[in-house]
């Protein structure tokens, strides 16, 4: 396939129509509907349902109309890379929960947006599942995960700080009376998990073993949706300390006896890093060394 050829592909689903596309590419409509015709030849598949004064995709085309726009979005994006010289350019995908990660993250992209000529940072709120996914797909450059399990398959960056899990709870609770939680104050809770494999294994290790009589009602993706739930009175949910449990309606005390978590920015050993993306480790390990939240 030629980066041509999807172009006009896509100009074509843009426009509604092969006519209005070729006024657009200023090429004729006998060449541009040959194109397309040669195209699905080369593909062996029909690209466009053709009726009277309608064409619309086919199945194969809605899949051939998302992937050509990713290939030439990734081809705009390398023409302007190489043509930028040692210029920072291009952009940047990172996928993070919601923690201090950002006290290291946030400073790094202004940096380099402010170095770069043309930098955009793409930061997506995603649980650890979702991160690790995008990380291997390559939908992600960089991800940032909360667990003790190893990485040993990607290079690593650890962050300077620990997570600690704790119970989530609405103001006004009994737990208002304790400065930490035990196991035996979860017995016969409705519990609300954190929806990330490695956590949710290691706290039901933790409520097996401990608590026993519990019942897990519901999981969450998002501290957002968590705070949510425990307000709507679905449960109590085990969560990371937050800073905002310091004020409002949702108030969060440590659990005892839980290991603390550990943060790390990740990304894939079998890619090389471009300019912007060594700029980036490089923005992140000043952070680090400089204690965070220099904006």
């Amino acid at each position: 396939m030629e980066l041509r050829v999807l172009n006009y592909f896509v100009e074509i689903v843009n426009q509604h129509g092969i006519t209005k596309a070729a006024n657009h590419l200023h090429i004729s409509q006998s060449t541009l509907s040959r194109q397309i015709q040669d195209l699905e030849q080369e593909l062996g598949t029909q690209l466009f349902i053709r009726k009277p004064r309608q064409l619309s995709l086919t199945e194969d085309g809605y899949f051939l109309y998302h992937r050509a726009l990713e290939i030439l979005k990734l081809s705009q994006n390398t023409e302007s890379y190489l043509q930028q010289g040692q210029t920072l350019a291009g952009e940047l995908s990172i996928g993070a929960g919601e923690n201090q990660a950002n006290d290291y993250l946030l400073p790094s992209f202004k940096q380099l947006i402010n170095q770069g000529n043309g930098v955009q940072i793409n930061y997506k709120s995603l649980n650890g599942v979702q991160i690790i996914e995008g990380i291997d797909r390559g939908s992600l450059d960089f991800g940032v995960v909360s667990t003790n399990e190893p990485l040993n398959e990607y290079h690593t960056l650890t962050l300077p700080f620990e997570d600690y899990w704790g119970v989530a709870f609405p103001s006004g609770h009994p737990f208002d009376q304790k400065n930490e939680i035990i196991a035996a104050d979860l017995q016969g809770k409705d519990l609300l998990i954190p929806y990330q494999l490695d956590s949710s294994s290691q706290l039901l290790s933790y409520l097996n073993e401990y608590v026993v009589d519990y019942r897990v009602v519901g999981t969450y993706d998002m501290h957002y949706n968590m705070r949510a739930m425990i307000n709507a009175g679905l449960g109590l949910a085990l969560t990371f300390n937050k800073l905002i449990y310091q004020s409002g309606n949702i108030h969060f005390r440590r659990l005892q006896f839980l290991h603390s978590i550990q943060t790390t920015l990740i990304w894939r050993k079998d890619h090389q890093l471009t300019r912007l993306g060594n700029a980036f480790i490089d923005e992140v390990n000043k952070q680090v060394r400089n204690g965070g939240n220099n904006q």
